[in-house]
């Protein structure tokens, strides 16, 4: 299969917020469900701009033709004393697990915050019974440094983050 890594621009804003749709229906370990985030295409094409803007943060796409079957976020802070780290989010349409499409997008995501200059750390949150996450993270060196505890709620179940860091 051949996929196409991207970055983000204000016109992908609707087929992003469909992937979100998608993409948050397919499992309870990411922070939205099947209603996605609750922006307007205005709004995400606005926020894409702002993203795509600064050395601080980046959104990547990974397409297949023109569908969004993965997305990567990274961000971090122009503050002097904080600019060193970099937090990531992934996701990736379940239909496309297994496939390589995850360790394509942290190739990208650990690339960009290498080009910065000045990123030292990333750092993650991924839910703890997430193995398959947990194991993809480790492969590209990042280590377990603590957890949050009750960090999402569905209905009468809580689900706890593991804190993951990697060094660069």
């Amino acid at each position: 299969m051949s996929y196409s890594v991207v970055l983000a621009q204000k016109e992908d804003a609707k087929g992003l917020l469909d992937y979100l749709k998608q993409v948050g229906s397919e499992t309870d370990y990411l922070l939205f469900d099947h209603q996605g985030v609750p922006m307007t295409i205005e709004q995400e094409e606005a926020f894409l701009n702002t993203v795509n803007s600064t050395p601080y943060s980046r959104m990547f796409l990974i397409k297949d033709g023109d569908k969004v079957i993965a997305n990567g976020y990274i961000y971090g802070s122009p503050r002097a004393r904080i600019q060193h780290k970099f937090q990531i989010a992934v996701s990736v349409l379940k239909a496309y697990w297994g496939t390589g499409v995850s360790h394509i997008l942290m190739e990208t995501l650990i690339d960009y915050a290498k080009s910065t200059g000045f990123t030292e750390t990333i750092f993650l949150e991924v839910v703890s019974e997430n193995i398959r996450a947990i194991k993809l993270y480790e492969r590209f060196g990042f280590v377990s440094y603590g957890q949050v505890l009750k960090a999402i709620k569905l209905e009468n179940r809580y689900l706890d983050w593991t804190l993951m860091r990697l060094d660069l």
